[in-house]
């Protein structure tokens, strides 16, 4: 079974459970931030969220230092990039003064709540500024 059958199979998983597009989108993209990459041709909007999912994922199952500890510095500006992509620019500030501050554990984990307030209640911020991209350019995650 090729990677294409295998990604189609596991979506058709994912709508008989009751998940929408953009819930699919979602879970794709956390996949691809999990694996490093995402395969050759996926729509620009995925990628990015796979970027972003990376690093914010990371923060969410140990910390912002652990998330600056296992992230090379070119993971942390992608994701930073892609938070501007998603219009995050507090997000990606904060991001960005992490890597000025030359990526030190104990400082970025001392900007976790910084992170907490950012997202808010449910991290609705990522999930509202992903679902208004989507709408905004749908060509981006594949819907058009």
């Amino acid at each position: 079974m090729g990677l294409g059958s295998a990604v189609d199979e596991v979506e058709a998983l994912w709508k008989r459970a009751g998940l929408d597009e953009l819930h699919i989108i979602w879970n794709l993209a956390a996949d691809y931030g999990a694996d490093g990459e995402a395969p050759e041709g996926t729509p620009r909007g995925i990628v990015q969220l796979s970027y972003l999912l990376r690093v914010y994922n990371s923060a969410m199952g140990g910390g912002l230092g652990f998330a600056v500890e296992v992230n090379e510095i070119f993971r942390l500006k992608r994701a930073m990039d892609a938070m501007r992509y998603f219009g995050l620019t507090e997000l990606a500030e904060l991001v960005a003064d992490l890597i000025e501050h030359d990526l030190d554990g104990d400082y970025a984990e001392s900007r976790h709540d910084d992170l907490e307030c950012l997202l808010g209640p449910q991290d609705e911020a990522l999930t509202t500024a992903f679902r208004v991209k989507a709408a905004e350019r749908p060509a981006d995650f594949g819907l058009a």
